[in-house]
């Protein structure tokens, strides 16, 4: 008898100790899931800081992602709750994780909330000694280059009242960041056709056949369609080498029947002259 109590007394102590290490790893060494209360035709609406990769719904709710960052959750009108814990929602980015606990409540009293901002400081990394950079790191470089005055703005063309200027480059990883600016000096409009990226022969020769390869930006940081006199943005191209005697043509072309299309190079010298950026894990 004294056996027999002791052997489950023991199978209880492991079967404690098993659960402890899975909700480590589950949550997060001294991490605790934080609690969101839903309802019926309550909609939770989820912000990710980068990129929604991977997410698992507790089973009994649905849900979708509208935008590569967002997530949103709901009650089907024809589940049955039947306790309170529906389940762990896992939301997983591109390099962090994060958990909530999801609750079924119904009392008006509690503090319901639809919109839930995930902040970057409140998932955890998956992987510590990982490289690879996220969407989000390179859009939070994006924005402090855009909202530093340059330093060595370089006008590289002036055509049509139309004044190009190469703000800088930086370097982050893989990948080049490059500032852009254009100054309109009329007083029209520009309508945005649209802004290329093309590799090309320093020096064409008539006889022989121009050879261009068209390179498409990652992302921009913003999208603008119309200026009036000035445009200035960052775009996010893989990082490249290429000898000297190509170049990267930088073209912007307008909607309008006038067509006014301005172009200027950047220099194999200029990559290589590119502020690096490290990020530090």
């Amino acid at each position: 008898m004294k056996n027999t109590i002791l052997t489950v007394f023991l199978l209880l102590a492991m079967a404690g100790s098993l659960f402890a290490q899975v909700s480590a790893n589950t949550v997060g060494a001294g991490q605790s899931i934080p609690k969101i209360f839903i309802k019926r035709a309550l909609t939770l609406h989820f912000i990710a800081p980068e990129k929604i990769t991977y997410v698992d719904i507790p089973k009994g709710l649905i849900g979708d992602l509208p935008d590569k960052n967002l997530l949103r959750i709901k009650i089907p009108d024809s589940a049955k709750i039947k306790e309170a814990f529906i389940g762990v929602l896992t939301i997983l980015g591109e390099k962090r994780i994060k958990q909530y606990s999801i609750i079924f409540e119904e009392r008006p009293e509690t503090a319901f909330t639809s919109l839930i901002d995930i902040r970057m400081g409140e998932m955890r990394v998956i992987d510590p000694k990982s490289s690879m950079i996220s969407s989000a790191e390179l859009d939070s470089i994006a924005r402090e280059m855009l909202e530093r005055q340059p330093v060595k703005a370089e006008v590289r063309k002036k055509k049509y009242g139309i004044r190009a200027t190469l703000n800088g480059i930086v370097s982050v990883g893989e990948f080049l960041l490059l500032d852009l600016g254009f100054e309109n000096t009329t007083h029209v409009p520009y309508e945005i056709d649209g802004l290329r990226f093309r590799l090309e022969d320093q020096k064409q020769h008539k006889a022989t056949t121009v050879q261009s390869l068209e390179l498409v930006p990652l992302s921009s940081l913003q999208d603008v369609t119309v200026f009036g006199q000035h445009y200035r943005n960052i775009f996010v191209l893989r990082r490249l080498t290429f000898p000297d005697h190509k170049v990267l043509k930088v073209e912007l072309s307008e909607k309008q029947i006038s067509g006014r299309a301005i172009t200027f190079s950047i220099h194999h010298s200029d990559i290589l002259k590119a502020k690096e950026v490290i990020i530090r894990h």
